[in-house]
């Protein structure tokens, strides 16, 4: 998920900064999965203002005589984040880098969309399951010990994941997409 995608996301829960949706990713701990440093974060912001996505609401003073500006999502920034979280859930490739940003603002996604999603992954890797196996038994005779390792663990990732996905799937299923219980408390370091 890339960063303009994230900043979106995060002014969905109001006005912030740069620097406030910054740590408001940090608290959400996005670095774990996707690397967005802050020259990145700051370009996204000016891209997003340029095309109309977001825009510049007030600023503020800082203590050691900057300034801050704050901006707020617009009704095209909607619309565009809409669109790009729904094409992220679709989008093939591994869960930790297709799937773990967007599940912040899955509360966000329309539910069809989201279990359509979900559906066609669990098939894609019940083919990719299927496909690895007729693989692994005409290799096995000639592989090496990190070779057949390695085929072993595409195997195991991709079964992970895939019932992993039939999880989340379930659960969206029975009990729908939840937003937190209590969005202030985000706000809080």
């Amino acid at each position: 998920m890339d960063a303009r995608l994230l900043i979106l996301g995060v002014l969905h829960r109001g006005e912030f900064h740069p620097y406030e949706i910054k740590r408001r990713l940090e608290a959400a701990m996005v670095e774990c999965y996707i690397d967005v440093d802050v020259g990145t974060l700051y370009y996204a912001v000016r891209q997003l203002e340029k095309k109309g996505q977001i825009e510049a609401i007030a600023e503020e003073r800082v203590a050691r005589g900057g300034v801050r500006t704050i901006y707020r999502i617009t009704d095209e920034g909607r619309s565009e984040f809409r669109k790009g979280l729904h094409e992220q859930l679709a989008k093939e490739g591994p869960a930790s880098q297709t799937l773990y940003g967007a599940l912040l603002f899955l509360h966000l996604a329309e539910r069809g969309a989201v279990e359509d999603a979900l559906r066609r992954r669990i098939g894609r890797l019940d083919e990719l399951i299927e496909k690895l196996k007729p693989i692994g038994e005409q290799l096995e005779p000639v592989l090496s010990t990190g070779g057949r390792h390695l085929l072993r663990h595409i195997d195991q990732q991709r079964r992970l994941d895939r019932s992993w996905l039939q999880v989340l799937l379930t659960d969206i299923e029975t009990n729908g997409i939840r937003d937190v219980a209590d969005p202030s408390r985000l706000a809080k370091g």
